[in-house]
């Protein structure tokens, strides 16, 4: 997936809202810019850190700049989570996920189909396959982990997918790393037990997990290999 707008380079001042990041683009003029939730993103947006931020067109918006990705030193992490449907609609069409080359078709789930907690529904005229997207970015020891938290958005995508089981439907669960410094995934019992425990339990009862990793350059960003999931 190209980015379609110049993405710009700048530094992180500092993190004072929720929300909102301060940033100093190349002509040291420090901007405020919007940047992805603390909770999603723990520990990113340390001061010094470099950022690719853009500059939103929109006059109705009153933050002028976005981030769409930092680097702490490690490697760059894409944090705009608004593109990944399409990074893995691209991914399909051009074959490049194994989990799912046995299908034809792919469409995006509509407010029509009431399941408003999944993202596609592939399909070849034996089988139906519908997936949830879920980016992660924790990382421990050059892995990227999850979960880090199960909100009640996926508590309901849980009980979507339930029902699509009991049609004789197949239902995965996408885990998509926008990152280029981790080599597999890691499902973890530590980070939050409780949560660890639900997926777990959602796994045993058929919900499949499976994850890929991303290139990232400044010109784009697109899902490429798999990425083992080690216990």
């Amino acid at each position: 997936m190209d980015f379609d707008i110049e993405l710009i380079k700048a530094e992180v001042v500092r993190r004072y809202k929720r929300l909102i990041v301060d940033v100093k683009l190349r002509d040291d003029s420090v901007v405020s810019a919007f940047c992805s939730d603390e909770c999603i993103f723990p520990n990113l947006y340390d001061k010094g850190a470099e950022v690719w931020v853009t500059r939103i067109k929109s006059r109705f918006r009153k933050l002028r700049y976005e981030v769409q990705a930092i680097n702490k030193g490690d490697g760059w992490v894409a944090v705009n989570q608004r593109g990944i449907p399409k990074l893995f609609a691209e991914a399909f069409k051009n074959r490049i996920m194994e989990d799912f080359v046995q299908y034809k078709k792919i469409r995006h789930m509509t407010l029509a189909d009431r399941l408003p907690h999944l993202d596609f529904e592939l399909s070849n005229p034996q089988e139906k396959c519908y997936v949830s997207l879920r980016p992660i970015y924790n990382k421990q020891d050059g892995k990227a982990v999850f979960p880090s938290k199960v909100n009640f958005f996926d508590m309901e995508m849980f009980e979507e997918m339930k029902k699509m089981r009991a049609k004789g439907f197949r239902t995965v669960v996408v885990l998509i790393v926008p990152r280029m410094d981790c080599l597999e995934a890691k499902f973890s019992w530590t980070i939050d037990p409780i949560s660890a425990a639900r997926i777990f339990e959602e796994a045993k009862n058929g919900l499949e997990f499976v994850c890929y990793g991303c290139n990232l350059s400044k010109k784009s960003i697109s899902i490429a290999n798999k990425m083992n999931i080690s216990v």
